[in-house]
């Protein structure tokens, strides 16, 4: 296995960047940014999935979160879309 990345670099904090190197993916920066949006997409399910368990968050709010939710699925179509002009 490789050694840990240098300190103060990207991958030393990026969240799961052994996973990536273990995948060969260290390099490939579109998939590394996939992976994120779609953990930040099921974040924030998650987020949406709470609020059924309170009738205190307006319609408006859980509206904008669902909003969010499409705008990230929207972004890693776009994404998937420059990776295959590659």
């Amino acid at each position: 296995m490789s050694s840990k990345p240098e300190f103060g670099t990207f991958a030393y904090h990026q969240p799961n960047y052994e996973g990536f190197v273990k995948l060969g993916k260290q390099h490939d920066f579109i998939f590394q940014s996939l992976a994120h949006l779609g953990g930040a997409a099921h974040q924030m399910s998650w987020a949406l999935n709470v609020l059924e368990y309170t009738d205190k968050v307006p319609q408006e709010i859980e509206a904008e979160i669902h909003n969010v939710m499409q705008s990230i699925q929207n972004l890693q179509e776009s994404l998937r879309a420059v990776a295959k002009k590659e």
